[in-house]
């Protein structure tokens, strides 16, 4: 079997809490910027690879990143011609291939998006040639069911759902000052009354705070029980992590937007994060994450990626390391996936699909342009 073509579809994503809401953000120290997130990130852009074969195969990946325009790009120019004409199967040297091959401008970024959704389409592939989900292919069943946590800032909403572990998208940041650190405390106390004593919380920060104010909202936050205080700082700022870390007896979780098992290798040994949380989305693909997911072993370190879909739950459930994982209310607004069949949650638990690949398919409404796209990035 030969890949014979490679088809990237893309469109623009709708609006929704996660872009027109305050939600404190790396800009949000300009007031210019500060209310929603696409005066500064621009038009968001959904994409899938669809990876054809002379088999008649189809495998199907999405890309991360909300620029999926740009991946396109890089996708048709250059790592089309290293992959039409391969096996499929040769999944380790493809990704190695093309990393390499764009390693001049990539490393980090829109280049390993783009190889991430290669990456997913081609397990996608390999499992509808097994006849197998993914799952089974990369070490099976690793607990009797799958838990979910819920990202949104809609608590009421997700506990009817049957969720019982929430996680809360910080408004304000250090531009806020003394009212904004108030208006986040006054957050998470009516957070942990509607959660009651049982439930989680976590706080994603969005690489928002400084350390300064991250230590003075985890000594506020004390009384409420916080899970994990997610991205507080700057990806590269791993000092600031570790003085934070110095400072408060606190639970640090990131990762979202670092790339590859070269950028988590300082993350782990240095012991910037408790709690790690790759995208496969963006950090390279199934391929990758079970890399960083075994040098997160070593160190006793879980790993619950960051991000929702079929890939991130098969990759949950076959890591005996990732405890649970993340589903982002993307439709809070309405909204469809550009994949069709990816799980949803029922009752704080994910159930898979025995499909083969990872069980779902392409949706032909969202490419006909007369569909909404749910924010995924």
């Amino acid at each position: 079997m030969k890949i014979s073509s490679i088809h990237v579809h893309t469109a623009n994503m709708a609006h929704s809490w996660l872009t027109e809401s305050l939600i404190a953000h790396p800009l949000a120290q300009w007031s210019a910027y500060r209310e929603k997130r696409t005066s500064w990130f621009g038009t968001m852009s959904a994409g899938v690879v669809e990876i054809e074969t002379d088999a008649g195969l189809t495998g199907l990946g999405f890309i991360g990143g909300g620029k999926a325009n740009a991946a396109r790009t890089i996708i048709d120019d250059q790592f089309s011609q290293l992959l039409v004409g391969q096996d499929p199967a040769d999944i380790e040297r493809l990704w190695e291939q093309m990393y390499r091959a764009s390693v001049m401008y990539g490393r980090r970024g829109v280049a390993i998006e783009a190889i991430s959704g290669i990456d997913l389409a081609l397990w996608d592939l390999l499992g509808k040639a097994c006849g197998q989900p993914v799952y089974k292919l990369i070490g099976g069943q690793t607990k009797d069911r799958l838990p979910a946590y819920v990202t949104g800032n809609l608590t009421e909403r997700h506990l009817a759902e049957g969720f019982r572990d929430v996680k809360i998208a910080l408004p304000h940041g250090p531009a806020d000052g003394e009212q904004g650190l108030r208006r986040n405390e006054e957050i998470m106390r009516r957070t942990r009354e509607f959660v009651g004593p049982e439930g989680d919380i976590m706080l994603d920060c969005y690489m928002a705070l400084t350390v300064p104010y991250t230590i003075e909202l985890v000594r506020r936050l004390g009384p409420y029980r916080i899970c994990w205080i997610e991205e507080p700082l700057l990806p590269d700022d791993i000092d600031g992590l570790l003085r934070i870390k110095d400072a408060v007896d606190v639970t640090i979780s990131g990762g979202e937007h670092e790339y590859t098992r070269f950028g988590f290798r300082e993350l782990i040994e240095r012991r910037a994060l408790d709690v790690l949380q790759p995208d496969i989305y963006r950090a390279g693909g199934l391929t990758e994450l079970r890399k960083i997911a075994a040098m997160a072993s070593a160190y006793h370190l879980p790993v619950i990626p960051h991000g929702v879909g079929a890939p991130t739950y098969h990759f949950v459930m076959a890591t005996p390391n990732s405890p649970k994982a993340e589903f982002v209310d993307v439709f809070a607004q309405g909204g469809e996936l550009m994949l069709e069949g990816e799980p949803v949650p029922a009752n704080g638990f994910i159930e898979l699909s025995s499909e083969s690949g990872f069980g779902y398919r392409l949706n032909r409404r969202a490419l006909a342009g007369d569909t909404k796209i749910a924010p995924i990035w």
